[in-house]
This record gives structure tokens, C-alpha cells and sequence, in this order.
């Protein structure tokens, strides 16, 4: 296993593991690589025969291996994990207990099938609703469309959805019900207006009492203190109760949930609506001390009620969850969480099916992993259940070569954790790598990088300093600092000034380098002026490698590429780029389209629509 640094030529290293397993005699169809995207695998395929042919000149072995394999060309196989399940289960459908005949949805048919699965699943929900109180809290407290809205997301990632809700629901107290909840939050609010300062009766009468929204919390705030209990045994009384805190929210809270300060600004309670202005001038300053007391009940409040919707949300996913099986296995689809789903189960079963297990086995023999940092604990689940065998002792042990198991991954590089991904799966595969080779060393690191520039390097350091602390950077396994090593292998003799400076190898970076600048501006107009004259900056003298033909250049305007983080602020660049004379033109993005004159010349059907300059640089970067 080798975990790298960024920049590192992790698809490389991949790459020279794969040719030297067909150097050594395996054979290709015995070998499954696996990679993140259909691109990269196409790339790395490619990158592997390329491998072979070079290696085939250079001697008489490799000439000899060549002239075996080219005829097989097709059998070196780069897969995606995806792309592996769906072979799986189009090869074993009846071991996976799934239609022989079965399609992918695609990602158009997935949105309509969740949607006339949830038609189906709330119509039932309602009806248990009437029953059963955690299910009615949760329609009451999120309304119809945010229900629909976050179900659809956990049938989207619902192989980890049940474990996060399982888990929540383990720390949450059992005994926890709706009503109990607003018996606790009511016992904290009168305990906190009860002890106010000069009493509630004095804070009260000091307020708008002349503004009706006001003059009704205030009611609601005498009965609460009252002598008689609140009602809230009873769903009535709860949302009533519910509705109550939240209009003490509004009023003691800001939008964002802190606490209001004496000004009590953004609010529509004014001076004129309180007997005087020193009466104001004290509500206030009585408000904004209970403030964050208030805050902390709220809080309180609502993680318990999100303690008791959550057991409703498991019951409206768990209704959810079957109907869109149904729905799939009535269309005979499946998607791709359950390709997946399907696949790792069938791994889990075949035990039953002795014969297809061993054909399985005995066909994979070395497993490839590229880009691990991205894969998901499902993901590792299937690697997992697919060389399980390997750390009994078993599988194809009379080769020429042991089974082998290669992973390479950069937990740096883990950006796909809104798709599921676990960089923590990293070390889980580390441990079991190595419980299968206790005496060697099987997890190693790639240090070299074959990527990273000294500039880049030293302004990264400079980020994270703050995160990893600047005192102790090897306190954290994932530290983000590079040091000497992690840049280019190379000597750079004369290099143009204007292109970057002569990097050797070894040399430490540092952030003197001007490759990474910071520009701020109170305002997007006041950005765009400044970015306008540092590219105005640029433009005059700065030397670039051309693309095309490798030679040093002046910069020219479509060098220059600048990201939006909005739509339409690219008019307040484009306004300043063309002050200074810079032509501009705006790259894809939908503030085109909002364009006043394309706007116009749409809704003339007989004129030609002209691409109107734009933003920013004629070309990709």
C-alpha cells in the first residue's frame, strides 16, 4: 500500500505495478485494476500499453512478452468500481438474486423513480401519521416539501444514510417523547422569566406593548409562568407550544440564532411603541442579558424534538426505502448505490454457490486500487469481500507470483466526501495490508512529487499553517506541509526568469515566491478594480510557456482565466477589464444568457444571436 504526497505520480506508480505483474508472467485477464472515473481508466489503460511497447524495445525478454500479449490486448482490463459491480452482477444475476435481464437506471429515470416512489410512501406516512406521534411531529415540524426533499437525499445515499441515522438514534435518549420534550423546555423558560431582573411583570410593561406581535408573546409569556399548566399533553397543545418558542426565537434571537444585543436591531419594536423611551432603554437591556440563556433552551429544545423526529424520519425512510425497491424491481433497474449494494452481497453470499466462488477467485489474483483517498466505506466493503480469502490462507497460491493486493491513495486529495467518500477507510486498509504481510513492511509512502512547483507548495503551507499549527505540524497524521522533498526531481539549469525560477531538487520552499497573491475588496466593484490592475500588471512583460509549442512568450489576455463565485458579478470585471483595454469574453456560465441585449435579441426570432464580449479570458487556462 502506498500513500502519497500531492503531486505525486500515484497513476504512474500504479502503472509500472501493473506492467511489472505482466513482466513477471501473470496473466492480464488474472489482474483487475480498479480506478475512480471512466476517463482515468481509459487513461491508464492506454498509459499500460504504451508501457509495454516501450519496455519491448529496450530488451529481448520484454520483445518476447510483448509479442505474447499483443494479441491480447483486450484483456488488460481498467475498470471503475461501477463498471466492476455491473459485470459482477450480469455474470452471477442469479447468485445476486436479480433480474437476468436487469438495465442501469440512467440519470434521467432516477429522479422520476424516486419521485413516484415518495408519491407512494408519504400517502402511507400520512395515514400512520394519525397513530403514531413521532411521524406526525416530523410532517408537522417540516412540512411536505422539505420531508420529500430530504428523504429523496438519504434514497440517494442510502448506503450510509441507514448507519448515520442508526447511530444518531443509539446516542438519543430512549424515553425522549414530543410531549416530554415540551414539558422540559417549558419548565427552562419559566425558570428563566421568573428570575429576571426587577421582575416579569416590571420587563414586560417596559416593552412594545403598543406593537400587537409583542402584546401577544407577552400573554403567552404570563401563561407560561402562570398557575395553571400548560396544555401540552396533547398534539394541539405541543404545536402551539412549539409556535410560542419560536416567536420567542424571533424576538430574542437574531436570523442566525444569536443573541440580540441592547440595540435590538433588525427587529420592528421601536421606542414609540413602549410608554417612554427609558422603558425601552430598560427591556432592552434586560432582553439582551437573558438573550443567551434563551438561546441555550432553544437549543435545548430542538435537540430534543430532533432526537424524537429522528425515530420518525427512520420510520418514513424505512417506508420510503421499500417502495423505491419495488419500484426498481418492477421496472427491472436497478441504480447505481444498488449495483453496488447488490454486488458486495452477492460477495458476501457466494459461500453457498462454492463453485462460482472459486471461479471468481481464482480468476482475480492481483487487485489494484488507484485513487483510494476517494473510495467510500462500501467501496472497500467490495475490495474487501473480494481478497477476504487471501488473509485465510487461501486463494491462488499455486501461481508463479502470490496474490497481491495494491492500493495507492493521497488522503490530501479526498475531496469526494459528498459522494460518500471515507478518507478514514485509508487506514482500515493499511491495517488489513499488513495483517496479510506481518513480516514485511507493505505500507510505504511516495514522497517525489512529480507535479508540484516550489510556489504552490510554499502557499499551501502558508494556509494550512493556522489549521495544523505552525508549532507541532507532525501532530496530525494529515498534515498539510511539504518540506524538501516533495518537489520536482529535477535540476532546472537557465530557466527564463519569467517562466519561474531555477528549482532544484532539495531546495526548501518558501513564501517569498509571488505565484499565489491574495486581492480583497469591500465590495465586487472594488474587487474587480483591483484584479483589473493586477492583470493589466501581467499582461505588461510577464513571460509564459506556450501550450502549443513548449517556447517562452509574452502573456496575452487569453492566458487569463478568472472564476466566479456568482453568476452575475462577472459585468463589474468585465466593466473594468475593458476601462483598462483588455478584451474579454465570458466562457459557458449562465450570466450570458441574463445579458440585457441577449435577452432582446432572444425574443427576436429573426435575429442571429452574436456572442457578446464578456468576462474574462478568450481561452481556458
Amino acid at each position: 500500500m502506498l500513500e502519497a504526497s500531492a503531486g505525486t505520480g500515484k497513476t504512474r506508480v500504479l502503472v509500472e505495478r501493473y506492467v511489472n505483474l505482466l513482466r513477471a508472467g501473470v496473466e492480464p485477464d488474472h489482474i483487475l485494476a480498479i480506478t475512480f472515473t471512466r476517463k482515468a481508466a481509459a487513461e491508464m489503460r492506454q498509459r499500460i500499453i504504451d508501457r509495454l511497447k516501450d519496455a519491448s524495445r529496450l530488451s529481448e525478454f520484454d520483445a518476447a512478452r510483448w509479442r505474447q500479449l499483443k494479441e491480447r490486448l483486450d484483456d488488460i482490463a481498467v475498470s471503475t468500481i461501477d463498471a466492476f459491480c455491473l459485470s459482477l452482477l450480469r455474470e452471477f444475476p442469479l447468485e445476486a438474486d436479480v433480474d437476468p435481464g436487469f438495465e442501469l437506471a440512467d440519470s434521467t429515470e432516477v429522479p422520476r423513480l424516486i419521485a413516484e416512489s415518495l408519491d407512494q410512501a408519504l400517502r402511507i406516512c400520512r395515514g400512520v401519521a394519525r397513530d403514531d406521534d413521532e411521524v406526525a411531529l416530523v410532517f408537522a415540524q417540516l412540512g411536505e416539501r422539505r420531508l420529500r426533499a430530504g428523504i429523496a437525499a438519504l434514497l440517494d445515499r442510502r448506503l450510509v444514510a441507514p448507519h448515520a441515522l442508526r447511530r444518531f438514534l443509539q446516542k438519543g435518549p430512549r424515553d425522549l417523547t414530543a410531549a416530554s420534550a415540551c414539558e422540559s423546555a417549558a419548565a427552562r423558560l419559566r425558570d428563566l422569566f421568573t428570575g429576571v431582573r426587577d421582575g416579569l411583570d416590571a420587563f414586560l410593561q417596559d416593552g412594545p406593548v403598543r406593537h400587537p406581535q409583542f402584546a401577544m408573546l407577552a400573554g403567552d409569556v404570563r401563561r407560561l409562568v402562570g398557575p395553571v399548566a400548560l396544555q401540552i399533553k396533547d398534539r394541539e397543545g405541543q404545536a402551539a407550544f412549539r409556535a410560542f418558542v419560536d416567536r420567542l426565537r424571533a424576538y430574542f434571537l437574531t436570523q442566525d440564532g444569536k443573541p440580540r444585543g441592547e440595540k435590538f436591531t433588525g427587529t420592528p419594536f421601536k421606542a414609540a411603541h413602549c410608554d417612554t423611551e427609558d422603558a425601552w432603554r430598560r427591556h432592552r437591556a434586560t432582553a439582551s442579558q437573558i438573550a443567551p440563556a434563551m438561546a441555550e433552551a432553544i437549543r435545548a429544545f430542538r435537540r430534543d424534538l430532533n432526537a424524537v423526529m429522528s425515530r420518525g424520519v427512520w420510520r418514513i425512510f424505512a417506508v420510503a426505502l421499500r417502495q423505491y425497491q419495488s419500484t426498481l424491481d418492477a421496472h427491472a433497474l436497478l441504480d447505481f448505490s444498488g449495483v453496488l449494494e447488490r454486488a458486495i452481497q452477492l460477495l458476501k453470499d457466494l459461500d453457498e454457490f462454492a463453485e462460482s466462488r472459486l471461479r471468481l477467485e481464482a480468476r482475480y489474483r492481483h487487485v489494484l486500487v488507484d485513487e483510494f483517498q476517494d473510495t467510500s466505506r462500501a467501496q472497500w466493503e467490495l475490495v474487501l469481500q473480494l481478497v477476504r480469502s487471501w488473509a485465510e490462507g487461501f486463494g491462488a497460491s499455486d501461481a508463479a507470483i502470490p496474490p497481491s493486493i495494491f492500493i495507492v491513495g493521497d488522503r490530501k486529495q479526498s475531496i469526494y466526501g459528498f459522494r460518500d467518500a471515507d478518507v478514514s477507510v485509508i487506514d482500515e486498509a493499511a491495517q488489513f495490508v499488513e495483517g496479510l504481510r506481518p513480516e514485511g513492511q507493505p505500507r510505504r509512502a511516495i514522497t517525489v512529487s512529480f507535479r508540484a512547483a516550489r510556489e504552490l507548495l510554499a502557499f499551501v503551507n502558508d494556509v494550512f499553517a493556522k489549521i495544523v499549527g505552525e508549532s507541532a505540524p507532525a501532530a496530525r497524521r494529515d498534515a498539510f506541509r511539504y518540506g524538501d522533498e516533495d518537489q520536482f526531481p529535477i535540476d532546472v539549469v537557465g530557466a527564463d526568469p519569467g517562466v519561474g525560477p531555477g528549482r532544484t531538487h532539495g531546495s526548501a520552499p518558501t513564501s517569498g515566491d509571488d505565484a499565489v497573491r491574495f486581492i480583497a475588496g469591500e465590495t465586487v466593484r472594488a474587487a474587480a478594480e483591483k484584479v483589473g490592475d493586477e492583470i493589466v500588471r501581467l499582461l505588461a512583460g510577464t513571460t509564459v510557456r506556450d501550450r502549443a509549442t513548449g517556447l517562452a512568450r509574452e502573456a496575452r489576455a487569453a492566458d487569463v482565466a478568472i472564476l466566479f463565485r456568482s453568476r452575475d458579478s462577472h459585468r463589474d470585471f468585465e466593466s473594468a477589464l475593458e476601462r483598462r483595454g483588455v478584451p474579454t469574453y465570458v466562457y459557458k456560465g449562465l450570466g450570458f444568457f441574463d445579458a440585457d441585449e441577449i435577452q432582446t435579441r432572444r425574443s427576436r426570432s429573426s435575429d442571429r444571436i452574436r456572442p457578446r464580449r464578456s468576462c474574462a479570458p478568450s481561452r481556458r487556462p
